[in-house]
C-alpha cells in the first residue's frame, strides 16, 4: 500500500493509536509516563518539521500522521484531565442535600424516559466546570433544555461492576462526561429561562412520538419509536428477548442500516424533484444532520451518514470515491467528536461490519449466493466482538437477516413517511397505519417462528483480547491472500497460506464455544445486591446455582448480575438449581433464569404453604420436564469428589417462618469445607450444632445477610470459621448488623462483603483455599 494512496486511512490509524496509547497510560495511572510521551511526540514533530520536512507528499503525510498521533493522545487524556481537575464535580460525590445551580440538559435520543442531565456551575457555593449529573425526575420535564435552575439533591458516584461480565456503568457515564448521579430532588427554582434551537427539535420529536403513540398499538409503537427515533423506554422485555434470541438485536439501534435506507429513499426523491443535483445534496445533508441530532448522534449513524454523503458528493467534485479513505474520514470525525468511542462495542462493530461487507463479501460471493455472502460476512465480522462483549451468539442470525433486512428496508421508509405526513394531517393519513400494523405483526410472527430453530443464543466464554486481535488480522488477510494473481510463479508462495489461514480461523471460531473445566472446586459468591446467589463449579465440570437473588424490574437484577456472570464464564446449562427457600431475595430471579438458561435439576426444601414462586416453578417443571428433588436433613449426596450433607430443614418439624426452613448444607471437598446457612436464625443454628458434631469449617456463608438474628456466638465458637462471606447489598434492614461485625472482630474471624468487594471466589484444591475478590 503506497502512502500517497491512503492518507486518510493512515491518519485515522495514527489517531486511533494515539488514543489507545494514552488510554492505557491513563488506565494504569501512569500520568507521568503520559506527559513524557506527549512531550516526546511534540519534540519529534518539531524536529521533523524543521530538519526533515521537504514539501514532498510523503513528508506531508508523515507530518500529518505525527500530528494526529499527538491529537489522539491529547483528546483521550483530556477526559481524565477533566475528571481529576480541582473544578470537576467528581469532588462532590456522596453529598446529602447539596445546593446546586445548574443548566438543564435534555438528551434528544432519550426524551420519553425521566432521565435528564444537570450541568452544574455551583455546588454548595463552590464553582465547578467539568462534568454533568444524571438525574431521574419528571418534575424537571416542565422546564426547557438550557434553563438555569437551582435545586437540592443527593449525589453519588455511578456504580461500578461487582461481578465479572458486569456492565461498567461508571465508565460508561464517565465517557459521556457524566461524573455523578443525583436523586431526592427538592426545592427546584427557575433562575433563567433560555430559548434554544434544540428546544424546537425537542418539540418536533415529541410531536412525532405522540403521533406514533396515537397511530399504533402499544407494543408496535414502542418498536417503531426504537427503530425510527432511538427511544427504547417502553420497549418490552419480551420484544428485546425475542430479537436477541434470533440474532436481530441490531435493528433496535439506529445504525448504518437505518441511515442507509433513509438516505437512499430520500436521495431518490430529491434527485427527481430538483434539476440541480448539488441542491438536492445540500438538502439531503441538512436533513441527515437534523435526523442525526434527533436520534442522539450515535457512532454508527454518524458513520453511515458521512459515508453515504461523501460518496454522493465525490462525483460533484469530479473525484472517485475511495472507500478506505472515506471510511477513514468518518472514523476521524467520530474520534474527534468522542475519543472514548474507540473502546465501545458500537464503534468497533460498526466499522468491522462495513469493512467486512466491502472486503469479505466479494470473496465469499465466489462460493455463495450474494445474499448469503452478505449475511455470512456480517456474521464473521461480528462473532468475535459479540463473544468478547456479550458472551452470546445467535447462529440463527445468519438465516434471520436474510429476510429481516429486506423486510425492514421496505417497511422503514413507509413508517418514516407516514410519521412525517401525520404531522401535516393526522386524520387524513391515520387510516394508513393499519398497513404498518399488519406489517409489524407479520414481522414478529416471523421472528417467533425462528425461535423454533433456536430457543436461546449460544453462550461463549469471554475470549482473550489477544485472540480477538489475531482473529481479525487473519480474517482481513483473506481478501489479500485470495486475490487473483496472474503470474503463477509469484502466486505460488500464497498457496500454502490460503490453506493455513482459513484452518486457523475455523479453529479460533470453534475455540470460542469450548469451555474447559477446572479440576478444582470453585465457589463464587456473586454480588446480587440484597440477596443470595452462589455458583459452585465442581471438579467434574458440573455447576450448581444456589439461589437466584432478587429479580429486579423485568428480571434486570438477575440479568445484570447472575446471567452476565454465567455468560462470561461460558456456562450454558445449570446442572443443579438449589433454592434455599422461597423469599424473593433468594428465589425471585428464578422465573427469569428459566428463560435464559436450561436447568436440569431443581433442589428445594419442603414447605408448609405455597407461594407464587412455587406455582411458577411447578409450571416450568411440567413444561420443560425438569427433575425436582426435595431436600431435608440427614440427606447426603456426592458430585465429583465433593460431598454435600443436608443439615436443615427437618421434614417433620417445618416452621411457619420460611427462613427457618432454609436449606443448610455442608460442602466438603477432601480437606476443605464450606457451610451455607441460607437465612437461618440463631435458634436454627443452635439446633444444628446440637444435632451434628460439626468440625471447624473453612468458609461460612453468613446467615441472613449478617442479620443480628443470625451468626450466634455458640454457633461461631462451634464451627470456628476461618473466613465468613456476607452476601449483602444496599438495604433498609441494617444488614450486616453492627453487633455481628463486632462479634466477628472480637473472635478474630475474617469476613468479606459482596457489597464492598464484589464477587468473592473461593478455589479449593482439596487442601488449600485461594480467595479472590473482584474489586
Amino acid at each position: 500500500m503506497k502512502i500517497t494512496r491512503r492518507p486518510a486511512f493512515l491518519i485515522a490509524i495514527s489517531l486511533a493509536v494515539g488514543i489507545i496509547t494514552s488510554y492505557f497510560m491513563i488506565k494504569n495511572k501512569y500520568f507521568l509516563s503520559l506527559k513524557i510521551i506527549l512531550i516526546i511526540e511534540l519534540i519529534y514533530f518539531l524536529f521533523y518539521l524543521f530538519f526533515i520536512f521537504d514539501n514532498s507528499k510523503k513528508s506531508i503525510y508523515i507530518l500529518l500522521i505525527i500530528l494526529f498521533f499527538i491529537l489522539g493522545s491529547f483528546l483521550s487524556a483530556n477526559l481524565e484531565y477533566q475528571y481529576q481537575h480541582k473544578l470537576s464535580i467528581n469532588k462532590f460525590s456522596n453529598l446529602s442535600s447539596a445546593q446546586i445551580v445548574a443548566e438543564l440538559v435534555f438528551d434528544l435520543g432519550d426524551l420519553e424516559s425521566d432521565k435528564l442531565y444537570l450541568k452544574p456551575y455551583l455546588i454548595n457555593g463552590q464553582k465547578v466546570r467539568y462534568g454533568k449529573i444524571l438525574v431521574h425526575s419528571q418534575l424537571l420535564k416542565a422546564y426547557n433544555n438550557g434553563d438555569l435552575i437551582s435545586l437540592e439533591l443527593d449525589t453519588a458516584l455511578p456504580p461500578s461492576p461487582l461481578n465479572p461480565g458486569g456492565f461498567n456503568y461508571l465508565q460508561y457515564l464517565k465517557n459521556k462526561k457524566i461524573f455523578l448521579q443525583g436523586w431526592n430532588l427538592k426545592n427546584i427554582n427557575l433562575i433563567q429561562r433560555k430559548n434554544q434551537i434544540k428546544n424546537i427539535l425537542i418539540q418536533f420529536k415529541l410531536s412525532m412520538l405522540n403521533n406514533i403513540n396515537n397511530l399504533f398499538s402499544k407494543d408496535n409503537a414502542a418498536f417503531i419509536k426504537s427503530i425510527l427515533l432511538g427511544e427504547k423506554e417502553y420497549l418490552s422485555y419480551q420484544q428485546e428477548n425475542l430479537l436477541r434470541t434470533v440474532g436481530a438485536s441490531h435493528i433496535l439501534a439506529i445504525s448504518g442500516l437505518h441511515m442507509g435506507i433513509i438516505i437512499l429513499c430520500f436521495s431518490s426523491i430529491l434527485f427527481k424533484i430538483f434539476s440541480k443535483r448539488i441542491t438536492a445534496l445540500y438538502l439531503l445533508s441538512l436533513f441527515s444532520l437534523i435526523y442525526i441530532i434527533l436520534v442522539g448522534t450515535s457512532v454508527s449513524i454518524v458513520r453511515a451518514a458521512l459515508l453515504a454523503l461523501l460518496f454522493l458528493f465525490s462525483s460533484e467534485f469530479n473525484r472517485e470515491g475511495d472507500f478506505l479513505n472515506i471510511i477513514s474520514v468518518t472514523l476521524i470525525i467520530n474520534l474527534i467528536l468522542d475519543p472514548s468511542a474507540l473502546f465501545t462495542v458500537s464503534l468497533q462493530l460498526s466499522y468491522l461490519l462495513v469493512l467486512a461487507l466491502f472486503y469479505i463479501t466479494p470473496l465469499l460471493s465466489q462460493l455463495l449466493t450474494p445474499v448469503l455472502a452478505v449475511s455470512f460476512s456480517a456474521q464473521l465480522a461480528s462473532i468475535a466482538v459479540t463473544a468478547y462483549y456479550f458472551n452470546e451468539y445467535a447462529y440463527l442470525a445468519l438465516i434471520t437477516n436474510l429476510w429481516l433486512i429486506p423486510y425492514i428496508t421496505i417497511l422503514l421508509p413507509f413508517i418514516f413517511g407516514l410519521t412525517i405526513l401525520s404531522l401535516i394531517s393526522y386524520s387524513f393519513f391515520e387510516p394508513l397505519a393499519f398497513i404498518v400494523e399488519t406489517g409489524l405483526n407479520f414481522l414478529f410472527k416471523g421472528l417467533e417462528l425462528m425461535t423454533v430453530f433456536q430457543e436461546r443464543p449460544l453462550v461463549i466464554a469471554k475470549p482473550g483480547l489477544f485472540l480477538i486481535v489475531i482473529y481479525y488480522l487473519l480474517l482481513f488477510s483473506l481478501p489479500y491472500l485470495f486475490q487473483k494473481r496472474y503470474i503463477y510463479i509469484r502466486a505460488r508462495k500464497y498457496l500454502i497460506w490460503q490453506k493455513i489461514i482459513p484452518i486457523i480461523l475455523i479453529i479460533i471460531i470453534i475455540s470460542f464455544f469450548i469451555n474447559p473445566s477446572s479440576n478444582k472446586l470453585e465457589v463464587n459468591f456473586i454480588a446480587v445486591g440484597q440477596g443470595d446467589g452462589i455458583l459452585i463449579n465442581f471438579p467434574n465440570g458440573e455447576v450448581m446455582l444456589v439461589d437466584t437473588g432478587p429479580p429486579g424490574n423485568d428480571g434486570r437484577s438477575i440479568e445484570y448480575n447472575i446471567i452476565s456472570f454465567l455468560n462470561n464464564q461460558g456456562i450454558k446449562n445449570i446442572d443443579y438449581l438449589m433454592l434455599s427457600h422461597f423469599d424473593a431475595d433468594h428465589a425471585g430471579g428464578m422465573p427469569h433464569l428459566f428463560k435464559r438458561k436450561k436447568v436440569k435439576r431443581v433442589l428445594i426444601p419442603p414447605f408448609k404453604e405455597k407461594t407464587e414462586l412455587h406455582n411458577t416453578l411447578e409450571a416450568e417443571i411440567k413444561k420443560k420436564k425438569i427433575s425436582l428433588n426435595f431436600l431435608n436433613s440427614k440427606m447426603m449426596f456426592k458430585i465429583a469428589d465433593c460431598k454435600i450433607d443436608i443439615l436443615n430443614p427437618e421434614l417433620n418439624n417445618l416452621k411457619e417462618d420460611r427462613n427457618e426452613n432454609s436449606i443448610v448444607f455442608l460442602l466438603t471437598h477432601q480437606n476443605n469445607s464450606f457451610l451455607f446457612t441460607g437465612d437461618l436464625s440463631k435458634e436454627g443454628e443452635n439446633k444444628i450444632i446440637q444435632k451434628y458434631k460439626l468440625a471447624d469449617v473453612d468458609v461460612l456463608k453468613a446467615g441472613h445477610h449478617g442479620s443480628k438474628n443470625s451468626s450466634g456466638s455458640e454457633f461461631l465458637d462451634q464451627i470456628n470459621p476461618k473466613i465468613v462471606i456476607i452476601s449483602v447489598g444496599r438495604n433498609n434492614f441494617g444488614h450486616p448488623a453492627a453487633e455481628v461485625i463486632a462479634k466477628y472482630n472480637e473472635k478474630s474471624i475474617n469476613y468479606l462483603r459482596t457489597d464492598q468487594r464484589g464477587m468473592i471466589k473461593c478455589i479449593s484444591d482439596g487442601d488449600n483455599i485461594l480467595i479472590n475478590t473482584f474489586k
